[in-house]
């Protein structure tokens, strides 16, 4: 088999799966640029009392890593989709498991959710079970790639 045919090809829904969690994962970066920069403007649009502003003031380092990870691994996890290589399985694992730890403990130890409110919590369970949608997309989309 050629080296050419060993590629994995772009395809529509390659494209699809790329353009929709740049979309979520643009979003999130914003919203953590925004918050680990204490954007007091940004903080009034969303309406977040003081106990948000507190909540996210006060943010330990341990879970700012597991942020950090979560949004830029995930933003590289869709560049290395769009270079085709399957190093972009290995950051959405990556990717899935800061913010599976991040909630886990945000939600048990932190109470996130009266915090931060049912609506948004409701919306991070979501992100957090489509990053592991975009593991098993990329674990099929790369896995004839680790058996050759």
């Amino acid at each position: 088999m050629s080296n050419q045919e060993k590629r994995v090809r772009y395809s529509w829904h390659l494209l699809l799966v790329v353009a929709l969690f740049l979309f979520l994962y643009g979003i999130g970066a914003y919203d953590y640029l925004m918050t680990v920069s204490h954007n007091q403007g940004y903080f009034e649009y969303l309406g977040y009392n003081q106990t948000v502003i507190d909540y996210f003031t006060n943010y330990p380092l341990v879970l700012l890593i597991f942020w950090t990870i979560n949004i830029f691994g995930g933003l590289a996890t869709l560049l290395f989709m769009l270079l085709r290589k399957e190093m972009a399985f290995y950051f959405s694992v990556a990717t899935f498991v800061s913010m599976f730890l991040l909630d886990l403990i945000t939600f048990f130890f932190r109470n996130r959710w009266h915090v931060i409110g049912a609506e948004a919590s409701a919306m991070d369970i979501l992100v957090l079970i489509l990053t592991l949608g975009l593991c098993i997309y990329n674990y099929f989309l790369f896995r004839n790639h680790r058996n050759e």
